[in-house]
């Protein structure tokens, strides 16, 4: 029993978009699917019950997510790096203003997985303004330059 649920947390962390539900006082138990693209959200729910099992509900809600993911496609380090995640003052993704005992604009990108960068721009400087448009130009200028991952354990520009 014990081998069986650790190949099931291993088959879960191998598709991040499946969660398992167990919840007795409802009778709920299975596998819920969840793919989010472009704002709209693809749910699916495979019970136990009707697929004769754990395991193949699980199987079940994995061969969904894999089509979901031909079907909508697999998202960009680009485009993940896009995604709104909350406002900030500036309005661009990766450049907010930072206040310390003086004013200033950053800029945040990663140009290749585990490495971060980011620049600073002084309000005292370059003023409030010129120092936004900075740190605008530079979140630009680091996202053009990030590398996507690619098979063959090489690394491309897109």
């Amino acid at each position: 029993m014990l081998a069986i649920l650790r190949r099931m947390i291993r088959a879960r962390r191998r598709t991040p978009g499946i969660s398992r539900i167990d919840q007795p006082e409802k009778r709920t138990h299975g596998y819920f699917v969840r793919l989010a693209r472009k704002g709209k959200i693809y749910p699916a729910f495979f019970a136990d019950k009707t697929h004769g099992g754990k395991r193949r509900a699980l199987k079940s809600a994995q061969k969904h997510y894999q089509q979901l993911l031909r079907k909508h496609g697999r998202l960009t380090r680009r485009d993940w790096a896009q995604i709104l995640r909350r406002k900030g003052a500036s309005g661009i993704i990766g450049v907010r203003k930072i206040v310390i005992t003086k004013s200033f604009w950053t800029a945040h990108w990663s140009p290749r997985p585990y490495v971060h960068r980011w620049k600073m721009f002084s309000g005292q400087k370059y003023g409030a303004e010129r120092a936004k448009a900075l740190a605008i130009r530079a979140r630009k200028a680091g996202l053009r330059n990030m590398m996507e991952w690619r098979t063959g354990m090489r690394w491309s520009r897109r």
